[in-house]
């Protein structure tokens, strides 16, 4: 073992604590700290001899096993599993129109068809089927022999071969969870694809419209996720979120892009909030206001991210989804023709359990004995399939300078629906979704109306 000696280092590092001078030169903590290293030849004991003769090595006085706390928090995704079979199918029945009831109209014989009797009046029935499934594998091999002389017990080496089990249990738990993420994360990327403004629901563009003097507030901030220091915005916001969490309680056609009929109880609702929301609203939000119980969101799940933190856990990386939707399909061509959906503060979704799902979900492990080498090879298998239906309820709540204003049949509806003159004159203020690093796209209002696509607008054109 090597001594450092430190003497002289601790009366500087003394007169730095009390005041007595100033240190203006980084501190050098080599000589005081330990970080460890790893042995990987036989020329790294240098230092791992007694200080006696030089010739004894040090022994090994305690063996700390390493090992991770797991104690990851899976999402709120809806699950089921069975055996046999593989196809998931989901079959919708929507209720014929109503008719007038002609029993208190007798008098009105001529209004009576009496084929209409006899008329069937089936249920308009459509069925969605889904057959895909992901699956992978960890390998690891388990010495019987090879181990035994670098610990000094049964007991010590089996709670080594713990700890390696341990870590594939981890592994296998982060990559599952990341899973789960990439599946919420295209669900929201395809509902920017479709582009329906029901479902997108921009929390900046709505302040600015909703409440006077948003506008003067918002140009102090130089950008748009800078609002989530603005009580007044958050206070905003939780109301939007509360409000549109009863919205979709109701029957409802808007929030889904099938034309369904559908209607998500309280204890139906998925919401996901990212922890910077969640952390501003405690902080500027709560910790400032007198009457939280007016105000305060619940019953949602806190996520550190979409898809990953990065490098460096910015809030530009961990609020972002960069995908490709599954919807694009595999790649057919070259150049990657399919649309990538790269959209920055995004502050939550909600959604019905049943519009994201992990189905038919098996892990197993199996093993092998390999004689040759006296070991046993171990494969921790796990497969599944991760589903989206953009049929059912979705809602994400963003931040943006552009904001959804809807698809139109032609330019009859959409001068209808916005006010406007004509698309030759005002059709340069709006812009088409065409993914990658643009994203959005401004129309010239030369080109033909762009009948059943989806129209936006930027915060600077209200």
């Amino acid at each position: 073992m090597e001594y450092k000696q430190i003497g002289q280092i601790l009366n500087t590092v003394f007169d730095d604590v009390i005041g007595e001078t100033e240190q203006t030169v980084a501190e050098d903590l080599s000589n005081i700290v330990e970080v460890g290293h790893t042995i990987t030849s036989s020329s790294q004991w240098g230092n791992q001899f007694e200080n006696y003769v030089k010739k004894l090595i040090d022994r090994v006085g305690k063996v700390i096993f390493r090992q991770n706390d797991l104690n990851l928090m899976h999402l709120p995704i809806f699950k089921d599993s069975w055996e046999f079979g593989s196809i998931a199918e989901k079959i919708r029945v929507e209720a014929p129109p109503t008719k007038e009831d002609q029993t208190f109209e007798l008098w009105d014989i001529a209004s009576y068809d009496p084929s209409d009797i006899f008329t069937p009046v089936l249920p308009e029935v459509s069925a969605k089927f889904f057959n895909n499934s992901t699956t992978f594998a960890i390998k690891i091999t388990i010495p019987k022999r090879q181990l035994k002389s670098a610990f000094t017990s049964a007991s010590e080496m089996s709670r080594f071969i713990s700890l390696i089990e341990n870590s594939i249990q981890q592994k296998l738990a982060i990559d599952l969870l990341s899973l789960e993420y990439r599946t919420e994360a295209n669900l929201i990327a395809e509902k920017f694809l479709s582009g329906n403004n029901h479902s997108l629901v921009n929390l900046l563009y709505e302040w600015l419209r909703d409440v006077p003097g948003a506008a003067a507030a918002y140009g102090n901030y130089t950008k748009p996720e800078d609002v989530l220091t603005d009580p007044f915005f958050l206070r905003y916001a939780n109301m939007r979120i509360g409000m549109y969490r009863d919205f979709i309680k109701k029957p409802s056609v808007l929030y889904a892009d099938g034309g369904y009929i559908n209607t998500t109880s309280d204890k139906q609702q998925t919401l996901l909030l990212l922890t910077d929301f969640d952390k501003a609203l405690d902080t500027w939000l709560y910790s400032m206001n007198r009457h939280n119980d007016f105000v305060e969101l619940d019953g949602y799940t806190s996520v550190p991210y979409w898809m990953s933190g990065g490098e460096t856990d910015e809030y530009s990386k961990r609020s972002t989804i960069h995908a490709i939707p599954a919807s694009q399909g595999h790649q057919t061509a070259t150049p990657d023709t399919r649309i990538v959906v790269k959209m920055s503060n995004i502050l939550g979704v909600l959604h019905d359990e049943r519009a994201s799902a992990i189905t038919c979900e098996h892990k197993d492990v199996e093993s092998i004995n390999v004689p040759n080498n006296r070991t046993i090879n171990y494969w921790y298998f796990a497969d599944a399939n991760y589903i989206n239906d953009t049929d059912e309820n979705v809602v994400v709540f963003y931040l943006s300078e552009y904001y959804a204003i809807g698809s139109f049949e032609d330019e009859a509806a959409f001068i209808a629906a916005t006010g406007s003159t004509d698309w030759a004159t005002d059709g340069s203020k709006y812009y088409q979704f065409v993914g990658g690093d643009t994203q959005y796209s401004a129309y010239t209002g030369s080109e033909t109306f762009p009948a059943d696509t989806p129209l936006y607008a930027n915060i600077a054109n209200m």
